[in-house]
């Protein structure tokens, strides 16, 4: 394929995919280092680029569309899943994703991209978009987990109860397996929203049983990071980082 027929093809590309799909490696180089000179194309980062050609010029350049360019194994994660689930309570200006393809953050237009080691153990699912195709996200039940686990990559305690909690429905035995399995605190942490929750969800009594049964014993928080409490969760034993009612007005 030309270089011209392939920057108005596609939008976002690395350099490795322009030169597998170009007629001339060596000038499809060359073509690429004169495009960014004229602003055809723009650098995003080393070996990432967005076409500014035929129909893409002025486009805005979608954060999931980068992702999925990137690595199409990628997975949306933390309150870039939040968002991906469509229940995110504020807007993001991060974008953080489980990867092996990049190491290092970097910034494009307004949005901070953020690389987090790939797992092979988290559990996902496929999400389509019109301008990205499809990109990977991680379920409802491992947003969940990952979001009260490290509510800082998550836009803060406050940002994750509230986004958590307009999730229309999640699978409650696979939720409180995962806490399970972590630790004492996160069987608390999400103990405690799922049987904030337990109506909507319809999270069985015995979830929330076992949930106690692991976090007993053990003086936990709802976020971790806080040194100061202004609440407490009798029912299982956490510490809150405001009060009990301000919390409670946190649950939609």
């Amino acid at each position: 394929m030309k270089f011209t027929e392939y920057i108005v093809s596609h939008h976002v590309f690395t350099t490795e995919a322009l030169l597998a799909a170009a007629d001339s490696r060596g000038a499809a180089k060359q073509q690429l280092k004169e495009a960014v000179a004229v602003g055809s194309v723009e650098r995003i980062r080393r070996g990432l680029y967005t076409s500014n050609a035929g129909r893409f010029k002025g486009a805005g350049v979608d954060s999931y569309e980068v992702v999925a360019a990137l690595d199409p194994d990628a997975v949306l994660s933390y309150h870039s899943a939040l968002e991906a689930h469509g229940v995110a309570h504020n807007v993001g200006f991060e974008c953080r994703f489980r990867t092996a393809a990049a190491r290092s953050p970097f910034s494009f237009r307004g949005i901070r991209f953020i690389p987090h080691p790939e797992n092979d153990d988290i559990s996902t699912q496929r999400v389509r978009g019109r301008a990205f195709g499809s990109v990977l996200v991680t379920t409802r039940e491992q947003t969940l987990f990952d979001c009260l686990k490290h509510p800082e990559w998550a836009g803060g305690i406050e940002e994750v109860i509230r986004s958590l909690s307009a999730l229309p429905y999640l699978d409650a035995e696979h939720a409180a397996s995962l806490a399970i399995a972590d630790s004492a605190s996160m069987a608390a942490r999400a103990g405690w929203l799922l049987e904030a929750k337990s109506e909507e969800w319809r999270v069985p009594a015995d979830v929330i049983d076992r949930l106690r049964q692991a976090s007993n014993g053990t003086v936990s928080k709802l976020d971790k990071r806080t040194t100061v409490t202004m609440g407490w969760s009798s029912g299982w034993n956490m510490r809150l980082p405001e009060t009990e009612e301000e919390i409670a007005s946190w649950i939609r």
